[in-house]
């Protein structure tokens, strides 16, 4: 009777000991075999090449994107002449993403760049600056960027840039706002960065 329970628990023990190696041994046979599971947990696009603030001549005159790195988690909107009612919506959703960030907030960072030329009329200038103080200004040159930059950046409301300076997630308009702060909030928690 005792043998019997004797041998249980080294039983016991040597699947407590084993089961780490095999899983070990299981996901390294996976990997080298070039099984990667489908899909991704991020909700906007996940870009292959991410885009490099070196490759978009960027000009800004405050904030983290002017040589500042590493610096903060960056959401930046694009526009293309005047800010319209569309633009205004996406400022708003994204200052209550930041906001929604609660402890957090301190560590991400808005911009609203102009393609091309900075075309914001004094109407909608002062909008920004009276609702949302906060908010960093810039320019892109469309002739300095590579077309298949613009092209990517031109039909996405928002780029989420990192703290060492690569976009590296686009958001289109047919996206909740919502996905965007999932994504942050995953991305605050496991960065030790920004």
């Amino acid at each position: 009777m005792t043998l019997n329970k004797k041998n249980y628990g080294r039983i016991i023990a040597a699947a407590i000991f084993l089961t780490p190696i095999l899983v070990l041994f299981a996901s390294t046979a996976f990997y080298y075999s070039g099984y990667s599971p489908d899909g991704t947990v991020n909700k906007g696009t996940l870009l292959e090449n991410s885009i490099e603030l070196k490759e978009l001549n960027l000009e800004v005159s405050s904030g983290p994107l002017q040589n500042e790195f590493p610096g903060k988690w960056t959401i930046v909107q694009f526009v293309i002449g005047d800010c319209t009612e569309d633009c205004f919506k996406a400022l708003y959703s994204s200052r209550q993403i930041n906001i929604r960030l609660a402890k957090d907030s301190g560590r991400v960072v808005r911009y609203l760049i102009s393609l091309d030329s900075i075309n914001l009329s004094a109407d909608s200038l002062s909008k920004i600056e009276e609702e949302y103080p906060l908010l960093n200004l810039g320019l892109i040159k469309k002739n300095n960027l590579p077309q298949k930059i613009f092209k990517k950046i031109e039909d996405s409301p928002y780029l989420l840039i990192d703290p060492l300076g690569n976009g590296i997630l686009l958001y289109d308009l047919n996206l909740p706002s919502g996905e965007l702060l999932k994504d942050l909030k995953k991305l605050l928690q496991n960065s030790k960065i920004g």
